[in-house]
């Protein structure tokens, strides 16, 4: 089956075990981990009817159904409790923070957890470090014109992150690669043309600059 770009970076980081999509829609990435023998069992598990249908064919045109379950159900709410690997991709981190702090008694057996927060990723790093994970891998995407970060959190403690780390990632920061260096180059740029406007606020003004100088700190 053939996945996206940010997929299978997904893909990549996912260990063996048995693993929770949550959001899976269409299926792909859950029925592909099974099918390349990543995973030794998947649930996709969909919150909506239209999406569960979808989900519930794409695994029998597959013919997973042995080893591939489809769910309708509310984030980890009722989770399996044989999944060691959640799978939240493809939306809003806030909605990523909410649906694991409202279920977070769920993630007992659950040894990694890989996300794709299209935003507020801060807050996802945040929330899920405090959930007592630490951050293990961190990859950028370039796709359709979007940057995705992925990040593949396992249980236990680390040391604290610094503002940085959470707003940026440690991994990412600390490997600083080309889509990583453009990503942020771009931003000063839109900054430096924001800041050549002749009636920009002088509170704005100051504000800009000090976005800048804290994005030039990281490259």
């Amino acid at each position: 089956m053939k996945l996206s770009k940010r997929l299978t970076a997904i893909k990549e980081m996912v260990p063996s075990g048995v693993v929770a999509d949550v959001g899976s829609d269409h299926g792909k990435l859950i029925i592909s981990l099974y099918q390349d023998k990543v995973i030794l069992k998947g649930y996709g598990i969909e919150n909506k009817k239209a999406p569960f249908s979808r989900l519930e064919t794409a695994i029998k045109d597959e013919g997973v159904s042995e080893h591939v379950h489809a769910m309708l159900s509310d984030g980890i709410s009722e989770l399996p409790g044989d999944v060691d690997v959640v799978v939240i991709a493809g939306m809003g981190g806030s909605l990523i923070v909410d649906i694991l702090e409202s279920h977070k008694e769920n993630l007992k057996n659950v040894k990694s957890i890989i996300v794709d927060a299209h935003n507020s990723v801060d807050k996802v790093r945040e929330s899920i470090i405090s959930l007592g994970y630490f951050i293990i891998d961190e990859k950028m995407i370039y796709e359709d014109d979007i940057y995705y970060e992925i990040i593949r959190f396992d249980k236990g403690r680390c040391e604290p992150l610094d503002e940085l780390d959470i707003d940026f990632g440690p991994i990412l920061r600390k490997e600083k690669s080309e889509l990583f260096i453009k990503k942020y180059q771009t931003l000063i740029f839109e900054i430096n043309n924001l800041l050549s406007l002749d009636n920009l606020p002088e509170n704005r003004r100051r504000e800009l600059k000090a976005q800048k100088q804290r994005l030039e700190s990281i490259l």
